[in-house]
């Protein structure tokens, strides 16, 4: 799993590193938390009423494993979620059930450091949504921070330059730091080449893959490239595909 992360307190991407003789303590004060006093209709339809809360990372994300702190407030510790159903989705409308999970109860304490809940083990998805199924007594419901580990985001095609493509290309991470992979779907079973360009159009490599059907991935770990912007041309018979690559310093 590469350093990045996805701190869902504020939605924030970060590379950080921790010095500090407990790196991942949480506060204990009420504010630094989600709650939620009143139930409401769930986004996804089979969830009901309930305490939910729905994230939109912006992005399709390669997941890792998540971490999470729950409500630390010592004279609110039974508003902390216990129970919670974790759903995800690429488009926000269609769910899929992940599965039911436990949340530790916080201890109050200012050293508090969360617990490992899970991890999606690759699992792609650019909404997640968290439904409390119970809680530890309290009238309210809700936790403080979740921090999921990503691999990057998924790339779109960015411009086809012909048509009749019949290949789909997932590239990720991207941004990246050490490397890259394009994993390529295709119906063409025909010969593949995959070619790299720098932003001022110089081609820095290029391989062919043969005959391609079905899934195939590419693997561009070994370029040593220099950080900025960079273009992947995936073609297949008459039809090319463009994708745009950030390597990160």
């Amino acid at each position: 799993m590469k350093n990045l992360s996805i701190l869902i307190a504020s939605l924030l991407i970060s590379a950080s590193s921790f010095a500090q003789c407990y790196p991942d303590r949480h506060n204990t004060t009420w504010h630094d938390a989600w709650i939620s006093c009143v139930p409401s209709q769930n986004p996804n339809s089979v969830r009901g009423v309930g305490h939910w809360i729905q994230y939109d990372l912006g992005h399709l994300y390669i997941l890792g494993e998540i971490q999470v702190w729950n409500i630390n407030d010592p004279d609110h510790l039974n508003r902390g979620a216990q129970e919670v159903v974790i759903d995800y989705s690429t488009d926000g409308e269609n769910w899929t059930e992940f599965g039911s999970f436990i949340f530790e109860q916080g201890n109050g304490s200012s050293i508090y450091e969360g617990h490992d809940l899970v991890d999606f083990e690759s699992l792609e998805a650019e909404h997640l949504l968290f439904t409390i199924v119970s809680n530890y007594g309290g009238t309210c419901a809700g936790f403080s921070e979740l921090f999921i580990g990503v691999e990057g985001v998924i790339s779109s095609v960015d411009e086809t330059l012909n048509e009749n493509v019949c290949f789909d290309v997932q590239v990720f991470p991207n941004p990246h730091q050490d490397g890259f992979k394009a994993r390529v779907t295709s119906e063409c079973n025909e010969l593949m080449d995959a070619q790299l360009f720098d932003a001022t159009g110089r081609l820095i490599h290029s391989q062919s893959m043969g005959q391609v059907y079905g899934t195939q991935t590419i693997d561009f770990d070994q370029l040593a490239l220099a950080p900025g912007v960079y273009y992947l041309n995936i073609s297949q018979g008459e039809a090319t595909g463009r994708y745009q690559v950030v390597k990160m310093k």
